[in-house]
């Protein structure tokens, strides 16, 4: 595998799951807790786009930009992305008419992809050593 994809590619795909996993188990937690579901998904998602910064300087843009400037970048691009799953979904799930899970599972590689290329370009914009 190393081979196959670029280290960046693959730090971004290893932060993002390892994102995407504390954001599912606070949630989980948050919820056998007694926490309303919603507030409970909403704190998961904070909590894992605070992970995920972290862990896309450290294995995937390793030559990011201050954190001063790439922080603000970072919380725009989160808004962003939580804007286009939006579109995404509505657009598969309800003019598509893809099934919930389908449209999920698209959704979310689309907005993948789209995090990758804003990350790399505008977010953590690595410097030339």
């Amino acid at each position: 595998m190393n081979t196959l994809l670029p280290r960046q590619l693959r730090g971004f795909v290893a932060a993002g799951g390892l994102a995407t996993l504390f954001h599912w188990l606070v949630m989980a937690a948050l919820i056998a807790a007694g926490l309303e579901p919603v507030l409970a998904t909403a704190s998961g998602s904070v909590s894992g786009a605070v992970l995920n910064y972290v862990l896309q300087r450290r294995l995937a843009f390793r030559n990011a930009g201050p954190h001063r400037v790439t922080v603000w970048r970072y919380i725009g691009s989160c808004f962003g992305a939580w804007f286009c799953n939006l579109v995404f979904f509505f657009l598969l799930n309800n003019l598509f008419a893809l099934p919930v899970t389908l449209s999920q599972v698209v959704t979310t590689g689309l907005v993948a992809a789209l995090n990758y290329l804003v990350y790399q370009r505008l977010v953590f914009h690595e410097q030339t050593l």
